[in-house]
């Protein structure tokens, strides 16, 4: 098995999709130049035709009838270039209002706000977790650093006093985060641990006064346009691993802002060195950053059953692909009957995905 498919372990008919148009209009009427010469979406994306902004329609086609093989059980794809909406497919009965989950992508958005408090001075990779939560303040987790949980090398392992996992564990997920110690030194050996991402969650909390989803509401979502809702535990914290519901093109468009170093219609929101740094191979043999996978010039926030959002900042383009969807229960908090699923993507392989999209590009002639 290639090395793209086990990344994937970590993180989580006819023609079963419908187009919803992009591909063949051709018109860029909904987009805001700030001046910066490129175009960004509104309350809608400006749309256009893929052979207009350097992609091959039928190379785009063939991505198309891969993602929506009936066995990978995809809901949607779109594709992003140059800020313009420009191919997008769903699943025979979805649209582009249908909701999609983001399991672990989550934690490049945890990622994100990292780099936010970083902007206003609340935070340093090098703070202890310690420093901002009471509970590993003194003891054998005081010198496990925020760099250390964003490269997934703390020093500690999952807590599994729950067979299930953590999101089984519905009451007080933050609280069962912190129950864990060190069983290596922090820094040194690279092992995925969702309750890591959870600790970070309370982090920021302590660092803004006020939980991270509301921060993520107000520092990135609401600037850029993205409605979703993120999944909390009984206990009303956020669950920063992963749970954020929302949109396949509203998910979209946090790719775009790191597409574009952070920044967002000329307003800074996540610093461009942190983007950098967070999109930058540190740790499983050069194949994770800050909570974010990477793989050379691409880079990808990714989740559970193969909930994607890959960005190629030379290219200005974002691909993201989500899995068949369906939440129970009437809140998205983690309790009783609310809970939610994603269908397994089956043979699926994220590395033939990648050389389908990347095959559509095409060369520019130097002009």
């Amino acid at each position: 098995m290639r090395l793209l498919s086990l990344v994937m372990l970590f993180a989580c008919s006819d023609d079963p999709a419908t187009s919803q148009g992009p591909g063949d209009q051709g018109t860029d009427d909904t987009g805001e130049d700030e001046g910066d010469g490129l175009t960004w979406p509104a309350a809608d994306w400006a749309e256009g035709s893929p052979a207009d902004h350097g992609l091959d329609p039928d190379a785009l086609e063939d991505l198309r009838a891969y993602t929506f093989t009936e066995a990978h059980n995809s809901q949607a794809l779109v594709v992003v270039k140059d800020g313009v909406l420009v191919a997008e497919w769903y699943l025979e009965g979805t649209d582009a209002d249908t909701p999609v989950t983001s399991w672990s992508a989550a934690k490049s958005v945890t990622s994100a706000l990292v780099g936010v408090a970083i902007r206003d001075g609340l935070l340093s990779l090098d703070d202890t977790v310690g420093t901002h939560v009471d509970a590993w303040a003194e003891g054998p987790n005081s010198t496990v650093t925020l760099h250390d949980m964003l490269t997934m090398r703390s020093g500690l392992s999952a807590n599994w006093e729950n067979s299930n996992g953590i999101y089984f564990e519905n009451t007080d997920q933050l609280a069962y985060a912190l129950d864990r110690e060190l069983i290596r030194d922090p820094g040194t050996e690279f092992e995925y641990v969702n309750e890591d991402s959870m600790v970070l969650g309370a982090v920021l909390s302590e660092a803004f006064g006020r939980e991270a989803g509301e921060v993520a509401q107000d520092e990135i979502f609401d600037p850029i346009g993205l409605d979703a809702t993120w999944w909390t535990d009984g206990s009303g914290h956020s669950l920063t691993y992963c749970c954020i519901d929302s949109t396949a093109r509203d998910l979209a468009r946090f790719g775009l802002l790191f597409s574009r170093d952070g920044s967002w219609q000329g307003t800074e929101i996540v610093p461009a060195d942190y983007v950098a740094e967070s999109t930058t191979g540190i740790s499983y043999y050069g194949y994770y950053g800050l909570h974010w996978w990477t793989f050379g010039e691409i880079y990808a926030a990714m989740g559970l059953h193969g909930q994607l959002i890959y960005v190629m900042p030379s290219e200005d383009l974002v691909v993201a692909r989500f899995g068949t969807y369906a939440a129970m229960g009437d809140e998205a908090v983690r309790t009783g009957g609310n809970w939610h699923a994603t269908d397994d993507y089956g043979p699926f392989d994220p590395e033939v995905f990648v050389e389908l999209f990347t095959a559509a590009l095409v060369e520019s002639d130097g002009d």
